[in-house]
């Protein structure tokens, strides 16, 4: 009787921890927004599930071309309308034409798109006045918007004063629909864009929850009713930037469409994102097949519309089609996460909805699916009076099922919330496996067998001492990076015995180690025979420019010595020195087991390129203008030249130092004299006289390489004097 009565009373506390559970679980658990982030990411999981099925198939010899669309992938994710494309306003079209583009080519491009057959034309660009504007420029963009016909343009909201931006005088007014852009409103907690409101509703006024009204700004209400459109529809909510574009797909006017997408309580409308997948960038002109843009739309590059290099295939998207004009260049545009890309245009988000409203497949929202939270905690607790493995079994093979429905409502357009509902199976199941492991005198073996097949036990003593230690992240700062190469290092290595070489290489790079920790530099790493050191981290350094330099002087002085020192070498190497500052990233980097502190970023990059540059002029020492300018006064120093590394367009002046001020040896001093002159003579276009002067600087100093480039290529300029000339030298290799 008391053993029942035992019982009794266990299985009523049970009873009763259930009930509350799943009460509690369904009230909180759903709107929650840790198992609301849990969604997102089971959902990205999905639709991303396929391509990696794909890849690990094709590993094994029997992959496919579907990528997302893999399997069950063609049923949940759709591929992209073909006739809407983006003109896309990439890293060529900035090379092209800088940034921002200028508004006569706007024009140029309205022109194109209209003589290829665009239906639309949608900017996804703000062009508002701005002193840099030319008014001739302006009036080309504007007058290709009236003979079009067929443009959208945009009104914006200023962020922090409320204030509306307006288009360039006179852009409104001709344009066919007046847009704007803003879905900052719709932003979730991860940064994605999941949610769409078609029509522009005022930011400080919340749906009414008793009628669902929405208070939206009107043309009038934002002094556009003097503009075509607002004209027509004075009273008529704003439209968004893919409302604006389905409009001149479609031929539908902006009243018939507010009608359709209006809907009471729910007007936003939840994005359906299009397959992502790699396409030919440049096809029209460019041969590498390697060169890609992942996408979910045809991007068609604004350079090459304007040059009339597309391709048959991009002119039939555009014939017929809606193009949106955006920005894709890496940091010229708005971006957010996709489930398919962790930077996505946000021109891509206003040409989904456009998709989406075409092919009528937004996704659905529903909440019916949650109600089996009340039911599902009680699977686990019937079952517990049964074997593990029939717990196990029953439970896993529930989870499936749910899994198998979610893909099947996703499939069917309908997006439920997923991991609210495995969770309310899940956490009892994992309560009453543990509850019954303790009972049978298994804990130990059941935690051993559960966490060990996911935690390494290295990965855990690390978390457990220092958790900061496995933080990936850094932080930028303003920062000098050095590198440094031994010249000629694969011709000695084929002269020398492997042993010899490595005591060399250990001797010389031990000597400029300490001439780069003198000078309070962090050496990096070594790279074969190269050093890359940095300044100003972990310890601020306000000086860490003039700390660079002194360390890269230093070290020519240094390798002087250890060639005159080190006699039982028969051959005396040189380096070749790079030297650039700006921001950069610096912090622990790699991988969660394995981790180093060292710098990354674009003038990390360009510090490189330098050292390799030295190779064009034959010089010893190449700091750029951002490492060197401010400072030059402070050593015996000389102009090398404005030159263009590859992947720049932007030129940069580089100099070479040789000592601090007044220490030079007498024969560079000579030297420096006479190359000053003949460089002065030189980029006033006197190529001729600058020749003597340059000749006069070699014979002070013997061997000297940009004196005798300099020699060689007045020589030639006196001959052909180049036209439309920069004064600046592009780079044709990276060193």
């Amino acid at each position: 009787m008391k053993e029942k009565s035992k019982n009794t009373g266990s299985n009523k506390r049970i009873y009763i921890a259930t009930a509350v559970f799943s009460v509690i679980w369904f009230a909180f658990a759903g709107p929650g927004e840790i198992t609301r982030r849990l969604d997102y990411n089971w959902h990205h999981l999905m639709l991303n599930l396929p391509l990696a099925l794909n890849n690990t198939a094709a590993l094994l010899g029997s992959g496919s071309k579907e990528g997302h669309r893999f399997l069950f992938g063609k049923y949940i994710t759709k591929e992209a309308n073909p006739k809407i494309t983006i003109a896309a306003i990439d890293e060529l079209t900035l090379g092209e034409y800088g940034w921002p583009v200028p508004r006569n080519y706007y024009g140029d491009l309205v022109d194109s798109l209209k003589r290829l057959g665009a239906k639309g034309i949608v900017f996804d660009v703000i062009v508002s006045a701005s002193k840099r504007d030319k008014p001739g420029d302006n009036k080309r963009f504007v007058d290709a918007t009236a003979r079009a016909g067929n443009v959208v343009n945009l009104v914006a909201r200023d962020g922090g004063s409320g204030k509306l931006i307006y288009p360039i005088k006179g852009l409104a007014e001709v344009s066919a629909i007046i847009a704007q852009p803003h879905v900052e409103e719709s932003v979730d907690s991860d940064g994605q864009i999941r949610r769409y409101m078609p029509f522009w509703k005022d930011p400080e006024v919340p749906i009414d929850p008793d009628t669902g009204r929405v208070d939206y700004i009107t043309y009038t209400e934002a002094k556009l009713k003097d503009t075509r459109i607002g004209r027509a529809h004075p009273d008529l909510a704003i439209p968004s930037i893919g409302v604006a574009g389905l409009s001149l797909y479609t031929g539908k006017p902006l009243s018939v469409l507010f009608m359709q997408l209006d809907e009471r309580y729910y007007p936003e409308k939840t994005l359906n994102y299009r397959d992502f997948i790699e396409r030919k960038k440049n096809p029209g002109w460019c041969k590498d097949e390697k060169s890609v843009t992942p996408s979910s739309y045809k991007h068609i590059s604004f350079a090459d519309i304007l040059s009339g290099r597309l391709s048959a295939e991009e002119k039939e998207a555009i014939k017929d089609g809606v193009v949106l004009v955006g920005a894709t260049a890496v940091g010229a545009f708005d971006h957010s996460p996709s489930p398919f890309h962790h930077q996505l245009p946000g021109v891509e988000v206003h040409a989904t909805f456009l998709d989406n409203a075409i092919a009528g497949d937004f996704l659905t929202p529903s909440y019916g699916f949650m109600f089996l939270m009340l039911l599902l905690p009680w699977l686990p607790v019937f079952l517990r009076r049964y074997s593990l493995a029939l717990l196990v079994s029953v439970c896993s093979a529930v989870l499936l099922a749910l899994a198998a429905g979610y893909l099947f409502l996703l499939a069917s357009g309908t997006i439920v919330s997923f991991v609210s509902v495995a969770l309310s199976l899940f956490l009892p199941f994992a309560y009453i496996t543990v509850d019954k492991g303790l009972a049978e005198g298994r804990e130990k073996k059941w935690i051993k067998n559960t966490f060990g097949q996911y935690l390494s036990p290295k990965v855990v003593d690390v978390i457990t001492k220092d958790p900061s230690k496995l933080s990936l992240g850094g932080e930028k700062r303003d920062m000098t990076a050095f590198f440094l190469d031994i010249a000629g290092f694969t011709t000695m290595s084929e002269k020398m015995p492997p042993e010899q070489l490595t005591q060399m290489l250990n001797e010389y790079l031990s000597a400029l180690t300490e001439v780069v920790l003198k000078n309070d530099g962090v050496v990096d790493k070594y790279i074969g025979d190269c050093i890359m050191a940095f300044w100003n981290a972990p310890l601020d350094q306000k000086d860490h420019r003039k700390l660079a330099v002194l360390a890269a002087v230093d070290c020519q002085s240094e390798m002087a010595r250890i060639n005159r020192e080190l006699t039982q070498f028969e051959i005396k190497p040189s380096c070749r020195i790079g030297l650039n500052s700006g921001p950069m990233v610096v912090g622990n980097m790699g991988s969660r087991t394995r981790l180093s502190y060292t710098v990354m970023g674009d003038s990390v990059n360009l510090a490189s390129r330098l050292e390799g540059a030295n190779k064009f002029f034959h010089s010893k020492i190449m700091a750029s203008e951002y490492t060197f300018e401010d400072i030059k006064d402070q050593f015996d120093h000389r102009y090398l030249a404005s030159i263009r590394v590859v992947g720049k367009a932007i030129p940069v002046k580089v100099y070479e130092p040789f000592a601090r001020k007044g220490e030079a040896p007498a024969e560079v001093k000579e030297m420096l004299r006479h190359y000053e002159a003949g460089i002065e003579k030189f980029y006033k276009g006197d190529y001729k006289a600058s020749i003597k002067d340059f000749k006069d600087a070699l014979a002070a100093l013997p061997g000297d390489g940009p004196s005798q480039y300099y020699i060689e290529t007045a020589e030639a300029y006196a001959k052909e004097p180049p036209k439309d000339w920069d004064k600046s030298f592009n780079l044709t290799s990276k060193g």
